[in-house]
């Protein structure tokens, strides 16, 4: 903050540019908007701000920006220290005093933002600095009067609401502490609360108008029952670890349970009274019965054991299931309480503490197998209480009326459907299940059915029997009775009958002969095509997806018919159910392509039709998840509809712009198409081309999204291509572009390397190998140890693919990579693995092999240790340097085929005339010969295969289907298999390598080598002989 602080004096000055910060010109704003930001950064800035909002004379505008411009500073400079732009500790001593007299704001909105800045100055500083706050608010309530009083409970409500949220273990100490201050006076005065309310509501509700006192004790009961709860779940360690129960829970959850059961009873006569009357004071009923039971709630998942023996567990248990079960008839019922009760009942029966899950429900420590045992013993209760509970055959007329009175489809559902059928069926997916009353009773419905399988399986077996004789296949027009929105209510019962059986799907596996059920039921459902049936039409479609475990192969050929058929109806809700269930069938582990190669062209045809027809998001993307999921299953046999998708794509590319989502689903389509074309891919270039170039510039709008996939789908098509595709290629500076902002995408530019260089051969090195290298220059040593397994591949083969030319152009990269390697910067993976690097430079050329070393030997003298330090011969320091961690990593190199390179690589090392070389001939020779048994030792020539694993990456990651897929495309192998064929590992004979080298080191030294090879150990001397012939 400046140094020069604002006072007394500057307040008018600072009132005058809040008002005119509200002007109507919006210069004049402007102006005030950038002087207020200026002033925010000095000293005393927010003291003067809490002197103009304690002035209640001045004017309401002014005073309300200036109490946000107050909260604002609080939340940005508070934690701050006074030299880094916070507040002084003086002046915060002045405003934790001047927040109490602000306290008593009449206007109820300045009251919350002065209660939140409260809160935030109570986290950083309670209780250390501010160890009073709790006895301050204490006296402001009894030295003030009613409103202050009032105004004091909205502080602690949020004081201890961002209090609660603090989770260091000392932080929960002071906490517990907090409690132990409130929780007496908030219960008792809850209570006194309580009483009067109940007295006095039934009089206010029907003469709201007189009862402003009963509200402000309605609103006083709200923020103590919010405190209270928070005492209670946070104020306590949970007992689903302690395993001890919490005297205070007994105390309070009889009295929630009461005071619910009594405040709904108040409700339900007052909604029950015709002509009743909306008020502030019914909203705040409906807010406390929720409230109460969501309370009650939270208190069975952090307290489950005070719960079961505070004597309202049971109640609590037997008013929710009441509610569910003989809840009152209401063309309006209140869904948000219903929601909860179910909410409670779900929390019991999935309680992991009940259960004995001991994973989840204590903490292990020394006496780990004394609370397991009191675990166990608990569990034990919880389970016998439940069994009374539930044994008089509660659960089933729970599962009955879940089903009869919350699945149905309502009159407002079927309006929803006709309004809107794509939002209608997607409202499913939207938020979670915990937010909507039907998706709540199909939980509770499945947790049941889980929970006790043997009792309620049979139940509900019955019931579908009861409903399918009500309403049989084919007769939903001729349906008599009653009709909600022109749908006969039989049919609409049959359907939640349905849709439970497809909640409770798995469960029900057992109970159902499914093949009979689909030949005799669903597929005549989906076969009508009234008005009427149209509920069971889409249910039945959904149930083929929820039971496709259970369908036969048989019966799979009908399931496509019928599903193909129902995609082509006009309502979205029917056909995106199909097209969800279709989903399922062919993703499920049973799919075989050949039964449905006969539906594949009209669910393709259908799923297009779909695609171009819509312009909801969430529809395009689930037509095109099943539309790239058939691509896929059908693999090489979708060649024959693949001109008809290239024609669709563009179409669909062009109409998603600024859906990223959609567009993805796109490439996503070409590269798995790509993979299906194989050698003919190039079919696919017109579309393809012009997406690529999109996808991968670095420059593109939308690059964070699709880039990945576009990354993806160029290395897919290079691996394709049956042969050198010029533009393919000419994408490469978007690699180097993309991996100089970010090395993000490092295993997909790798692949797209090694991929181009294999494609691009000679043509490709000449045009980009520059770039290539300064790239790898600049990466090499930057990036973490898979970035060099990734990029050392590339150099290998870059050394394959053009011996000629490229040891000079690389030169840049081989000194990087040498320096790395010499002082010691990787693990010893990469090291082995850079080390294959100059293995291979030396076994092609070993005259830039030392060429490399004595460039480097002038650059790293006084760099790496021991090199430039004497007179020797040019390279022979940097040479025995580079020799002796050769030889220390050679066992840590495991492919064959590069083991064996390095083998190859030290008998080229023997040529050397070098005296050091020489001397480590005893080392040369026994990793040589270790190699040659590997490869050549056993007596069975050509059992050993050397594949081309050394000019591929380290193992990738591909769990992308088509990515996978793209790994063994015809193009790519076919080059890999020239490449091996003219590498010079693949066709040399060890052995004979060895004596030829050999030979050339005696011619080299003479009677130097003889005296040093007749000082081998016998053990290598043996090897040596077996490798050589010697001994046979």
């Amino acid at each position: 903050m400046s140094e020069t602080p604002l006072g007394p004096n500057d307040i008018p000055q600072l009132y005058e540019c809040l008002k005119t910060a509200l002007s109507q010109d919006q210069h004049r704003q402007k102006q005030a908007e950038g002087t207020l930001e200026g002033l925010e950064n000095r000293h005393g800035f927010t003291s003067c701000l809490a002197e103009i909002i304690g002035s209640k004379a001045l004017d309401h505008g002014a005073r309300w920006l200036a109490i946000i411009h107050f909260k604002n500073s609080i939340s940005r400079h508070w934690r701050l220290r006074a030299g880094q732009g916070g507040i002084t500790d003086e002046e915060k001593q002045h405003l934790r005093q001047k927040l109490g007299a602000l306290i008593d704001q009449e206007d109820a909105q300045f009251a919350v933002q002065i209660a939140v800045c409260f809160a935030k100055v109570a986290r950083q500083d309670f209780p250390k600095l501010w160890p009073s706050l709790f006895e301050d608010l204490t006296g402001h309530m009894q030295n003030g009067g009613s409103l202050a009083s009032r105004r004091v409970y909205l502080v602690l409500h949020h004081v201890l609401k961002e209090l609660a949220t603090k989770r260091l273990a000392t932080d929960q100490k002071n906490f517990a502490q907090v409690r132990e201050k409130l929780y007496d006076p908030y219960f008792h005065q809850w209570l006194q609360d309580t009483q009067e309310l109940l007295e006095k509501l039934p009089h206010g509700l029907e003469a709201p108008e007189q009862s402003l006192a009963l509200s402000l004790t309605f609103e006083r009961w709200l923020l103590l029952l919010k405190g209270l709860q928070r005492l209670l779940l946070f104020g306590f360690p949970s007992d689903a670890k302690s395993l001890e129960s919490i005297p205070a829970i007994g105390q309070v959850a009889p009295a929630y349970v009461q005071s619910l059961q009594a405040l709904h009873t108040v409700r339900e006569r007052h909604v029950s009274q015709p002509g009743r009357k909306h008020s502030q004071l019914a909203a705040m009923l409906d807010r406390a019965v929720l409230k109460l039971a969501k309370c009650l709630t939270g208190l069975v998942a952090m307290h489950p054991w005070s719960m079961l023996h505070g004597g309202a567990f049971q109640l609590a248990l037997d008013f929710a299931c009441g509610q569910i079960v003989s809840h009152p008839p209401s063309s309006k019922p209140f869904e948000a309480f219903l929601m909860r009760c179910i909410l409670y009942i779900h929390g019991v029966i999935k309680s992991p503490a009940y259960k004995g899950n001991m994973s989840s429900s204590f903490q292990v420590n020394l006496a780990a197998r004394t609370q397991a045992a009191t675990l166990k013993k608990l569990a034990a209760e919880a389970k016998t209480v439940l069994d009374s509970f539930w044994g008089t055959g509660r659960r089933q007329m729970l599962c009955l009326a879940l089903i009869d009175e919350f699945l149905p489809l309502t009159a407002r559902d079927l309006q929803q459907w006709g309004d809107c059928p794509e939002s209608f069926h997607h409202e499913a997916d939207v938020g979670s299940w915990e937010d909507h009353l039907r998706s709540c009773a199909e939980t509770l419905f499945a947790s049941l059915l889980e929970d006790d399988r043997e009792g309620v399986a049979p139940v509900i077996v019955d019931l579908l029997k009861a409903k399918s004789e009500a309403c049989p296949p084919g007769s939903a027009a001729s349906q008599q009775g009653q009709r909600i929105g022109h749908i006969p209510a039989t049919v609409l019962a049959k359907e939640a009958v349905y849709n439970a059986l497809g909640v409770g799907a798995y469960d029900l596996h057992d109970y159902i002969d499914f093949k009979q059920w689909l030949q005799t039921a669903l597929l005549q459902d989906m076969a009508d095509t009234s008005a009427e049936a149209k509920p069971l039409r889409r249910r039945a479609a959904m149930l083929l997806g929820q039971w496709a475990v259970k369908l036969p192969a048989t019966e799979r050929p009908a399931a496509y018919r019928s599903l193909i058929t129902l995609m082509a109806e006009g309502d979205a809700a029917v056909h995106l159910a199909a097209v969800n269930s279709l989903r399922e069938l062919i993703e499920d582990w049973y799919f075989e392509e050949g039964p449905f190669m006969e539906f594949a062209a009209p669910a393709l045809h259908l799923l297009a039709g779909l695609l171009n027809d819509s312009t909801e998001l969430e529809t395009q993307l689930q037509v095109f998840n099943l539309f790239n999921l058939i691509i896929e299953r059908l693999a090489d046999d979708v060649k024959p509809y693949a001109s008809g998708i290239l024609q669709l794509l563009p179409a669909v590319w062009q109409q998603a712009e600024g859906q990223s989502l959609l567009r993805i689903q796109v490439l996503i389509a070409l590269q798995r198409l790509l993979n299906a074309l194989g050698p003919d891919s190039p079919s696919s270039y017109g579309v393809l081309q012009p997406l690529l170039q999109h996808c991968t510039s670095p420059n593109q709008p939308d690059e964070l999204n699709l880039l990945e996939d576009g990354l993806q789908l160029w290395l897919i098509a290079l691996r394709n291509a049956p042969a050198q595709q010029p533009w393919l290629l000419d994408l490469f500076p978007n690699v180097c572009a993309n991996m100089e902002k970010s090395t993000e995408h490092i295993v997909a530019c790798s692949a797209i390397m090694q991929s181009c260089i294999l494609l691009g051969g000679a043509e490709f090195l000449s045009a980009h190998s520059t770039a290539l290298v300064d790239m790898i220059c600049k990466l090499l040593g930057n990036v973490k140890e898979r970035g060099m397994l990734l990029l050392l591949p590339v150099m290998a083969l870059m050394l394959c693919a053009l011996p000629e030319h490229m040891p000079a152009v690389m030169q840049p990269a081989l000194q990087r990579l040498l320096h790395i390697l010499l002082t010691d910067q990787e693990s010893t993976q990469v090291t082995g693995g850079a080390s294959g690097v100059f293995a291979r430079l030396l076994l092609q050329s070993s005259g830039a092999f030392l060429n490399t070393l004595r460039q480097a030997e002038q650059s790293f003298a006084g760099q790496v240790p021991n090199i430039g330090q004497t007179t020797a011969h040019s390279g022979e320091q940097m040479l025995l340097a580079v020799t002796d961690l050769w030889l220390d990593k050679f066992d840590c190199v495991a492919s064959p085929h590069a083991r064996k390179l390095h083998a190859l690589a030290l008998c080229t090392l023997l040529t050397v005339p070098s005296g050091g070389i020489l001397h480590r001939l005893e080392s040369i020779v026994g990793h040589i010969t270790s190699v040659w048994f590997e490869v050549e030792g056993n007596d069975g020539p050509g059992t050993l295969l050397y594949g081309h694993d050394y000019y591929q990456s380290p193992q990738q990651d591909s769990s992308d289907p088509a990515l996978a897929a793209s790994e063994d495309a015809d193009g790519e192998t076919t080059r890999r298999a020239m490449l091996q064929e003219r590498d010079i590992v693949v066709h040399l004979k060890l052995s004979q390598y060895l004596k030829e080298k050999l030979a050339a080191c005696q011619a080299t030294h003479g009677q130097a080598f003889d005296a040093v090879f007749s000082q081998l150990p016998p053990n290598v001397a043996v090897q040596l002989r077996g490798a050589l012939g010697e001994d046979r």
